[in-house]
């Protein structure tokens, strides 16, 4: 984030660091249907995808500073596979 560039994600974080609902939103938009689709690959079970989703989503809103020093899509893709484990983890086999 050098130089006063910023990339749109980089733009997103900040809002949602500065508590913007809105960027929030705009964030879920982005990244929602990415992030279904890798829950889908592992569970195949659509009310475990929108657990796992919104757990992300969630963890963005409370937590931004854990984002902030990487690549939002890998940091978020990452925070979903997290998700995905912890969540797989209660399922029954």
């Amino acid at each position: 984030m050098g130089c006063g560039k910023f990339t749109a994600d980089e733009l997103l974080l900040k809002r949602i660091l500065n508590r913007e609902q809105q960027a929030l939103s705009e964030l879920y938009d982005r990244y929602f249907q990415l992030l279904w689709k890798i829950s889908y690959r592992a569970v195949a079970d659509p009310a475990i995808c929108e657990e796992i989703v919104s757990c992300v989503f969630e963890n963005v809103w409370a937590c931004p500073e854990k984002f902030r020093n990487k690549k939002l899509p890998l940091s978020i893709i990452e925070y979903c596979s997290t998700c995905i484990d912890s969540i797989a983890l209660k399922m029954p086999s």
